[in-house]
């Protein structure tokens, strides 16, 4: 062998040494392997649905599902490896704290969904769990409930004797006897009685006696009504009443009351007015009242509640009212549009912030709120599901980011709350508002 093939054959091995090696420079070991998992985090906030219009029509970015806030109940296996769970929707009646007399019957009614995989079948209970069993049941049946439907369930209590709040809790339990669910509960609270000793504006006084002959005023309430064909539990009302003075002479410093119950030791809220009727004067007085719970309540107007007046006669002060307070509702409705920069400007990123309301007197339950660019659209421009609802009294804003690919003089663009009709409101007729916009050329 030459020198030349000796050179030859020595520099081919030189190379493969060189390749084997950086091969294994280029080897992870086991121990170089990251040792943590990654972890991707879920949005909690809701991320809008943003579009942007052309002359043809939208093009949509397909939206991010925004994470449920609450907490969820663990799912319990189920036969045929489906699962079991349940989750709270609504109290149908009986709302967190409404004041009970002692030993009233009353009937709790939730609304619950079933948000597992397993169909409840026949056999499934709700079950008394923990707290105060309130002289109910142990178990009360629940129909069969396909996945992803709802239910009511009902179950017959009694208020203790004994002032207090009292909780009662339950949860649902299938026909084999495993438990699973949200643990759903009423709550109630039976007042302290009232004092028997009438407050010390109301404390009567002796009716002077009357002349011989002599002519007297004769106070009466005429009419007794209240201002709203729906009175309802957390909505202010006025108690409206006639008083009448149908004696022959002028009454003066008269004053009147009101009480919610006639019963014994219920006590009456005067009104602050001191009022003079002469002969045969009408006058229409009222004062503003705002029920907590909803119940039929038997009321009672009081003219003349100090018993300061002597009258022709004495026992035609009083006047009764029989008033329906329906349970509270929620109220919904879109109360402003505004953009940034406004107006908005073709071709612009805008931010459109829509401020919701609910007007009502009982939290609301989740909703869908929708913002149209446009009212000819066809589709909505931004979308949030606000899966938490909306407490009564309070307000809420929702934004996002819009661009318009067009300039108008003037455009309509429209909030619509309760896209879905899922809450069940006091006035379902005011979810829509609409705004008229420009839209300038850049």
């Amino acid at each position: 062998m030459g020198t030349r093939d000796i050179r030859k054959t020595y520099l081919c091995w030189a190379a493969l040494v060189l390749f084997l090696s950086a091969l294994a420079c280029n080897a992870r070991s086991p121990a170089t392997e990251p040792t943590q998992p990654v972890v991707l985090t879920t949005p909690t906030s809701v991320v809008p649905l943003t579009k942007t219009n052309t002359p043809g029509g939208e093009t949509a970015v397909a939206p991010i599902t925004p994470a449920a806030t609450d907490t969820p109940v663990p799912d319990v296996s189920g036969p045929g490896g489906c699962t079991l769970n349940a989750a709270y929707v609504a109290d149908i009646t009986i709302p967190d704290n409404t004041e009970m007399a002692p030993g009233t019957k009353f009937v709790k009614t939730w609304r619950v969904r079933n948000s597992g995989t397993c169909a409840w079948e026949e056999g499934t209970q709700l079950v008394f769990s923990s707290n105060e069993r309130l002289n109910g049941p142990s178990a009360v049946n629940v129909p069969p409930v396909a996945p992803g439907s709802s239910t009511d369930i009902s179950v017959e209590l009694t208020a203790p004797d004994a002032p207090g709040t009292y909780r009662s809790t339950w949860q649902l339990q299938s026909p084999d006897g495993v438990r699973f669910g949200a643990q759903i509960y009423v709550q109630i609270v039976v007042p302290e009685p009232a004092t028997a000793t009438p407050t010390a504006t109301l404390t009567p006084t002796p009716t002077a006696t009357p002349e011989p002959g002599a002519t007297l005023p004769d106070l009466v309430i005429t009419n007794l009504v209240v201002d709203t064909d729906d009175p309802r539990q957390g909505i202010p009302l006025h108690i409206i009443a006639t008083l009448r003075n149908q004696g022959a002479s002028r009454a003066e410093n008269v004053h009147w009351a009101w009480r919610v119950c006639v019963h014994e030791g219920c006590e009456y809220t005067e009104a602050p007015d001191v009022l003079a009727l002469d002969p045969g004067q009408e006058i229409i007085a009222q004062m503003e009242y705002l029920f907590g719970g909803y119940a039929t309540y038997t009321t009672e107007a009081w003219v003349d509640s100090r018993e300061e007046i002597a009258e022709s006669d004495e026992t035609n002060n009083t006047r009764q009212l029989v008033i329906p307070v329906k349970v509270g509702l929620p109220d919904l409705k879109p109360i402003s549009i505004t953009f940034t920069p406004n107006p908005p400007v073709q071709g612009e990123n805008v931010q459109v912030v829509v401020r919701v309301a609910n007007d009502g007197s009982k939290d609301s339950g989740g909703f869908l709120l929708q913002w149209w660019g446009g009212i000819n659209f066809p589709d909505p421009s931004c979308e949030w599901n606000v899966t938490g609802g909306l407490v009564a009294g309070g307000q809420t804003n929702m934004a996002c980011t819009f661009v318009y690919n067009s300039w108008y003089a003037n455009i309509t663009t429209r909030a619509l709350v309760d896209v879905n009709n899922s809450v069940v409101e006091l006035d379902e007729d005011n979810n829509t508002l609409d705004l008229d916009t420009p839209v300038h050329r850049p």
